[in-house]
This record gives C-alpha cells, sequence and structure tokens, in this order.
C-alpha cells in the first residue's frame, strides 16, 4: 500500500530518492539499494492514467533498437548518469504510465501497429538541458506518427505525461546545473565528444511498471522489415536482437 505523505513528503521522495534506489537485476529479481523502498514510491498526479479508478499496474511502451545503436547510446549514458543509481541503458519511451485495466485494448493497438509497419531508422542528435540533467534528441520520424495514432486511441485514459512525446535519450539525471552544464559540454564539445549513432528501430516493447521497477512484458517486432546492417547476432540468440533495457525506473 502506499503510504499517506505530505507534498513536502512527495517532493522529497520523487526527487531526491527519484525512485533512483531501486532497481530490476538481469535475472528479473527486484534488488534496492539504501533505505529506499518500493512501499515508500510516491507517483506524481501527472503520471496517473485517467481511468477514474485506481491503477495497480501501469506500462510502459518503448522503441526497440538494433543492438549496435543501443550499445553506443548507452556507452554515453554510462559515462554520465550517476553509477551509483545507473540501473537502466539507453531508452526512448513512447508512453510511461498505461493502465492495466486497458490492457487488454492496449496490446491489440500495438500488435497492429507491428504487423503492419516497417522497421525505421533513428538517429541521435543535438544534446540539451534537462531539469536535473541531460538528455539527447532521438530523430526518428515515424515514432512520432505510432506515438500520435496510438494516442488517438488511447487518448481517453493516458496520463497528462502521456499526452505528449519528444523522442529523447536520457544520458544524465538527477544531478545538480553546474555538474549538467559540464556533461552537456562534453558532450558537444569535450575530449569525450560524442559523435553520434545512427541506427534501426525494429520494433515496440512493453514494459510492466512496478512502483519503481520495469519488467518485460512483451516485444513486438516490425512484422514489415528491412535488412539492418547493424545488427549483430551473438551465438544466434535472439535476446542480442532485442537488446534488454537492464533494470531500472521510468523516471530516468
Amino acid at each position: 500500500m502506499f503510504h499517506r505523505v505530505t507534498l513536502r513528503q512527495a517532493q522529497y521522495y520523487t526527487f531526491r530518492l527519484g525512485m533512483s534506489l531501486s532497481s530490476v537485476a538481469h535475472n528479473g529479481k527486484p534488488t534496492r539499494e539504501g533505505g529506499y523502498t518500493a512501499e515508500e514510491y510516491v507517483r506524481r498526479p501527472d503520471h496517473t492514467p485517467q481511468t477514474g479508478q485506481d491503477e495497480p499496474e501501469k506500462y510502459i511502451l518503448a522503441l526497440h533498437t538494433d543492438l549496435v545503436h543501443h550499445k553506443a547510446v548507452t556507452a554515453l549514458r554510462n559515462a554520465h548518469f550517476p553509477a551509483n543509481i545507473n540501473k537502466l541503458s539507453a531508452h526512448v519511451a513512447l508512453f510511461r504510465a498505461l493502465p492495466g485495466s486497458q490492457l487488454s485494448t492496449i496490446q491489440a493497438s500495438i500488435l497492429h501497429i507491428a504487423q503492419n509497419h516497417n522497421t525505421f531508422t533513428i538517429s541521435t542528435g543535438e544534446p540539451f538541458l534537462m531539469a536535473h540533467g541531460v538528455g539527447l534528441h532521438a530523430h526518428a520520424e515515424p515514432a512520432k506518427e505510432i506515438f500520435r495514432t496510438l494516442k488517438d486511441q488511447w487518448g481517453g485514459f493516458l496520463s497528462k505525461q502521456d499526452q505528449s512525446f519528444r523522442a529523447h535519450y536520457t544520458i544524465q539525471n538527477k544531478v545538480e546545473g553546474s555538474v549538467a552544464q559540464k556533461c552537456l559540454e562534453d558532450i558537444r564539445s569535450g575530449p569525450h565528444r560524442f559523435e553520434g549513432s545512427t541506427g534501426t528501430v525494429t520494433g515496440l516493447s512493453l514494459y510492466l511498471y512496478d512502483r519503481g521497477y520495469w519488467t518485460m512484458k512483451h516485444t513486438y517486432p516490425f512484422s514489415v522489415e528491412k535488412e539492418v546492417e547493424n545488427t549483430q547476432l551473438v551465438d544466434g540468440k535472439d535476446e542480442e536482437k532485442w537488446p534488454s533495457l537492464g533494470a531500472s525506473t521510468a523516471s530516468n
């Protein structure tokens, strides 16, 4: 159950703790560091689905890219994200709080999109300052159309946060302004300047959100595929084509 807290306490939990000490290990089992526990997590009102009822299960829909691109952006994130709270690899989320009560509708919509969609190119753009970190623009025009199509179908129950979409990777979060500014400059023109990465979006992935934890629910590869030159399979395992986001929270 959620604890009843004051606004100040809620702000403290969501920013300072920021779900950042919770994680899911690669084996899918929850792990925790420090004193933060899932029971202390407080979800912000604008991140709550508009279904008029309590939603104990919420889901995240994210783009799935080829492995080479995924590793390149994740390496950049790992270089700048505070190591003690970095539990998630790089990702582009389309929706972050899909209600479990609408899961059958949600899955049917995603499946229809996947069965009738081509793979498409994604490329990184310029870095930008976020409230407490640095993001990296992602150029993937078809992702905007996917978002608009699903928003038209799901608009009646989406959270305020999920009413808009800006394709980006979070490279750094939960840091002071001076640290974020240094990261921005480093990515743009510093000794570790990021040269950018271009890859292919090969499908969509749906994750179960559990008060800070992400657990894979299902992957939806695009059925109309083109050849992906920079997709590398290791020992022929499908999970190499569908790289795991690892383990962490939707706040990142």
